[in-house]
Order: C-alpha cells, then structure tokens, then sequence
C-alpha cells in the first residue's frame, strides 16, 4: 500500500515543479485602474468585472479603500470591462490588452437614476507607457501575418529602436539590443522557455501562423525576465474562441523568382555555372481553432510543412596515391 502512495506524491510533485516552471514568465498584460464618482472621489467595494470579448471569460475583483482595482497577467485580446456599485449606475469601457503592457482604465459611476454608459475603445499600444519602466515593442497578429519575417519573429526585432543586426560570425540571435551581445537575448513562447541550451539563440520555431502577438522588450524590463540581460523575446501564441477561425497558408521562394547573389552573377559570368543553381523553397499549412464548450473550453492547432529542394555543392577531396 505504501508504493502507490509514494508514487501519487512523487507525480504530484514532478506537476508542481512543471507547473511552476512554464509560468515563470507573463504570458499577458495587466488591466490597472480606479473607480470615481462624479466628483472625483474613490468609490470602495465596487464590484469590477473583465470580460474576454472572443471567449467570453469573465474576471471579479472589488476595489480597495482607495477605489483601485487590478487584473495582473490578462491574455491579450479585447476586452469591456465594468463596474457595478449600489447607488450607482453601472459604467463600462472597452479596451484591448497588449503582452507585457499595462492598460489603464478609470471608471466614472453615476448616481443612481442618471443612466449612461461610457465606452473607450483603444486601438494599439500607447506611444508612451507610464504605467511601467518596461521599453519595447509590440507586434499584433496582423503585423506578424503581413510582415515579411520568413518564419521567424525575431526578424521584428529590427524594427524596434536601439536593436541593430548582429554582424557575421557573432554567436547569438536577434540581433543587438541596446549595444548588447546577441548571445545575452532570451526567448520565451506562451510563458515557457524557449533557449537553445547549446548556444543562446531560439530552440525552436513557431509556426508564423500561430502567432498571436510578439513583443520585444529591449530594457528596463521586469523582474521576471531574468534570463538574458538583453532583450527579452516573448511570443504568444493563439488559442481558440467562441467562433470557428482558420487559416491556410503557402510560401514559395525558388530560383526564378529570387534575385541572383554576388557569388552566383560572378560565377555565371566566368562560366562556371550556366545559370542560377537549383532552389525550390515552399511552406503550407493551415491552423483552426473554435470551441468545444462555449464560454469554457477551446481548441486550436497549427500544422506546416517546408520541403527544401536545392544543388548540392560539391566537395573536393585528394585520394592518396599509391606508394613510388
């Protein structure tokens, strides 16, 4: 009776290790803010409600003595939140939550028999944040689809300011954040660490069309990225709502529609090559996700293939030759 035993508390434990380390990282934003009344004075114990317009999730909090209330690591998304009070008219707000940003929203109650809502709708990130020390930048899904990264969000990087690209036979990835080498950058996707253990650099590559959103954050940033001392590459990927969704995707790079390099014009023009060598580059794949329960439980999958076709070079090597 007692092996049983042990090994229910050995797997409890091994879970709780795990559990504790894919959440070392924040995997949202934050939602901070203050209930007033029409004077500007605090409100206390108003019950504050986030909902998750895509999933319907729903988060309750009450407001302090101070009429302050916070929501700390929310999933990105758009969100309405409202605040209900008695003796108040209830007042909501709109809002769209970004990764590794936090959104401030002061909410306005009425008396009570003075109806009116008022609704605030934001559109992206704020120029600048000054509710956190944290500098980056962020990239939402349609930027990560649009953009031409090549599979790879840490191409984005280099629209972020103070990151240049990292010159040749630099150890690393992402490029130089801040003066910073690239082998001092870390990655992480959904939370969870994603760092070569050989070598500083990603471990694996995310489906592009999965990404939901992607930010870089390049300094000041807070305690929880202690893993590299430059920047900080935080992917989170998408998940499945009360709607089905999906997508279908191709991409094809060969030798008729790449532009010749160096290398290859000199050898077409000395003849050593007759014409471009062959390369036949084509990604496809699909991803869908929608509910199973709704308002509860949801589902989302990604799949990709990249077949790569292309010349072998060729090798020289010298065969001993037989004995004089």
């Amino acid at each position: 009776m007692r092996k049983p035993a042990g090994l229910v508390l050995t797997v409890f434990a091994m879970l709780l290790v795990i559990s504790t380390a894919a959440f070392g990282q924040a995997t949202g934003g934050s939602v901070n803010g203050q209930a007033l009344d029409q004077n500007g004075a605090a409100i206390e114990n108003v019950t504050v409600t986030l909902k998750n317009e895509a999933t319907g999730q729903t988060l309750t909090t009450q407001t302090t003595g101070s009429g302050t209330f916070s929501f700390p690591n929310t999933l990105g998304g758009d969100y309405t939140v409202t605040a209900e009070a008695k003796g108040f008219a209830a007042s909501s707000q709109k809002l769209k939550v970004l990764l590794n940003q936090e959104s401030t929203v002061n909410l306005v109650l009425n008396a009570a028999g003075v109806s009116g809502v008022v609704e605030i709708t934001s559109s992206g990130e704020a120029l600048v944040q000054t509710d956190t020390s944290q500098i980056g930048r962020n990239f939402e899904t349609r930027q990560v689809q649009d953009l031409p990264i090549f599979n790879d969000p840490r191409a984005l990087a280099l629209l972020s300011p103070g990151v240049v690209a990292q010159g040749v036979g630099i150890s690393g990835d992402g490029g130089s954040v801040g003066g910073t080498r690239p082998h001092a950058n870390a990655f992480n996707v959904d939370g969870v660490d994603n760092n070569s253990p050989d070598l500083t650099g990603k471990q694996v590559n995310i489906i592009q069309d999965s990404i939901s959103e992607v930010a870089i954050l390049t300094n000041n940033y807070n305690a929880e990225f202690g893993t590299g001392a430059a920047g900080q590459f935080n992917t989170v990927t998408k998940s499945g709502t009360n709607s089905f969704h999906g997508s279908a995707f191709a991409y094809l790079q060969n030798r008729h529609l790449n532009a010749t390099s160096t290398s290859e014009e000199f050898n077409i023009q000395t003849g050593v090559i007759s014409e471009k060598p062959a390369f036949t580059d084509t990604r496809y794949g699909g991803t869908l996700g929608g509910p199973i329960l709704k308002n509860k439980l949801f589902f989302f999958g990604a799949y990709q293939r990249e077949p790569i076709n292309q010349q072998a070079s060729g090798v020289a090597y010298v065969a001993p030759l037989p004995p004089a």
